[in-house]
């Protein structure tokens, strides 16, 4: 009987030890997936922030230019349907 309970303890322990084996594997899999997909995700923040400050730049000299152009006396209102700007002649 002995023996029996040695047979399925050491059947057991190697059932273990496969599962183990698999529970790491999976795991050093998804560890490699996680740290790519953070450096994935970092880059793409990166990327965000450099085209907001582009985009806050290109509003702020947009500004300036809208502020130029009303000291100059000129109407920058859009003709949307041919996409000319209308400005008066003075």
């Amino acid at each position: 009987m002995l023996s029996r309970m040695q047979s399925q303890a050491v059947e057991l322990n190697g059932k273990i030890e496969i599962v183990n084996r698999e529970r790491k594997y999976h795991q050093q899999n998804a560890a490699y997936e996680l740290n790519a997909l953070s450096g994935q995700w970092s880059e793409l923040c990166a990327k965000n922030i450099e085209i907001e400050a582009a985009c806050a730049t290109i509003a702020n000299y947009i500004e300036e230019l809208n502020k130029e152009a009303t000291e100059r006396g000129w109407n920058l209102d859009v003709n949307m349907e041919n996409g000319s700007l209308l400005h008066s002649e003075h």
